[in-house]
């Protein structure tokens, strides 16, 4: 099993209304097939009104105010899950990395997820992400790390943890 030193291991920081964006951003992010849904429906607006000439005026409003309702139902969706300060996803939280797994402590709740349940460890420029499923990630920002070295030996030790944690086929 691989190694690492104390101060590497764990971290703290405060989850912050940017870093829950950037969350978002991350695991939300459209794949190759939803971009080309959103083609397709683009063709097939303009194949409709070319199609059905005058008509396709109907057919063009008629899209129009669908889509006018979709982005009113995204908004509202998006204002209702917006997190709170000091609640379950914007507050502290000390991560620590063990020969285990992931073990996370926040002033509202503790988890331990072994490392054959992390998925993947992932990067942006800003965000380390440790991936549990689909849509649910540990965001832990690269700000809170001590020095770059610190916070790419946690990384190391995370990524060699979940590939040693994976089945062999």
């Amino acid at each position: 099993m691989p190694t690492l030193e104390t101060p590497a291991k764990v971290v703290h920081f405060e989850l912050l209304l940017d870093d829950y964006h950037a969350t978002l951003k991350h695991v939300c992010a459209p794949g190759p097939s939803e971009r080309l849904l959103w083609l397709a429906a683009v063709f097939i607006a303009s194949f409709g009104i070319a199609l059905f000439g005058r008509t396709g005026r109907d057919f063009l409003a008629g899209m129009v105010a669908a889509f006018l309702l979709v982005f009113a139902k995204g908004l509202r969706t998006r204002r209702r899950l917006q997190p709170r300060r000091e609640g379950a996803v914007l507050c502290r939280y000390d991560v620590q990395l063990t020969e285990s797994g992931v073990h996370a402590q926040t002033p509202n709740w503790t988890s331990d997820i072994p490392w054959h349940g992390i998925r993947a460890v992932e990067e942006t420029a800003a965000h380390c992400f440790l991936r549990v499923y689909t849509v649910s990630v540990y965001a832990i920002p690269k700000r809170s790390f001590p020095n770059a070295e610190a916070m790419r030996q946690f990384i190391d030790f995370a990524r060699e943890c979940v590939s040693r944690a994976r089945p062999r086929a």
